[in-house]
């Protein structure tokens, strides 16, 4: 079981498809830091204001504005600013899945699959394939956010945010893990950090779940993708008709963001969707795979 878990690793991380759906991530990411160093280097505490009250014997005292101008504003998932933030997020089902999702599809396809299971037990194929598949999507989300944290914080201050400004950072009271952003901002960055990391790995067995059910190999890398768009479109005809006031997020694309976008961010809400998406997924790969025929 060990050799298998290690060769399906070994076949996701080396593939050239991880290298390429971890360049699209790690595009959007550096672009995002880029972006907000630049924009960050811009500013100028002293053009904020002349009241006297910030200035003492001609010497600035206080700069009112430096929480808003910080590293937690300045991330990747904390940026609003940058067109590549929200490409990072929206496209990051499509990231995670191009680098081995498509696997079980195409070694079906090929008849590797026959060869497989006349070697070793099927359930332990579908273990370690369910394995590599989310290690992979997971480390194509990861490893971007951390160079994007990497980069931002080399350049721009940590400047603990102020609880007096959530109407400009788009953080509110009541929101999920709130506490920590104005009492362990790093605690939570690195909370969303993992959140980001988990639905990288759930889009990716998304997509490997979907396998069974389509046979068409781009239908397979975009459902996910498809299924959050479909899931936006749907909440904004509703919130349109007035059937629904957008209070909390519901789409994945919105509260993977650390800043509310369309909603408040709310555990009670993100929980049971990301459980019905993996018992979907994992449901579908183990039972679907322990109980098909491959011959």
């Amino acid at each position: 079981m060990n050799n298998l878990i290690k060769m399906e690793l070994r076949k996701a991380i080396k593939s050239k498809f991880f290298l390429l759906g971890l360049a699209l991530m790690l595009l959007f990411s550096v672009l995002s830091g880029i972006y907000m160093i630049e924009n960050r280097a811009t500013y100028n505490p002293e053009t904020i204001t002349s009241l006297d009250y910030f200035y003492k014997n001609g010497k600035f005292q206080i700069n009112p504005d430096l929480p808003l101008f910080g590293f937690y504003n300045s991330w990747v998932g904390g940026e609003a600013l940058s067109l590549f933030q929200t490409l990072f997020y929206n496209l990051l089902p499509v990231g995670a899945a191009i680098p081995y999702a498509w696997s079980y599809h195409t070694e079906r396809k090929s008849g590797y699959l026959k060869n497989i299971a006349s070697r070793t037990d099927k359930k332990k194929y579908f273990v370690a394939k369910a394995i590599a598949v989310f290690t992979s999507g997971a480390l194509v989300v990861l490893i971007p956010i951390l160079v994007n944290i990497i980069m931002v914080s080399a350049f721009v201050p940590f400047v603990e945010p102020f609880a007096g400004y959530t109407f400009y950072n788009y953080h509110y009271v009541g929101e999920m893990w709130i506490d920590y952003y104005f009492t362990n901002p790093m605690l939570y960055v690195a909370l969303y950090v993992l959140l980001d990391t988990l639905y990288g790995g759930l889009y990716a067995l998304l997509s490997f779940a979907v396998a069974f059910y389509i046979k068409n190999i781009l239908a397979v890398l975009f459902m996910p993708y498809l299924f959050v768009a479909v899931l936006g479109y749907l909440e904004n005809i509703i919130v349109s008709n007035g059937v629904y006031e957008a209070v909390y997020a519901i789409n994945p694309s919105l509260y993977l963001h650390s800043l509310m976008y369309g909603g408040m961010r709310m555990w009670w809400i993100i929980l049971p969707i990301t459980l019905v998406l993996l018992i979907f997924a994992l449901g579908t790969i183990f039972i679907r795979g322990f109980r098909d025929e491959i011959f």
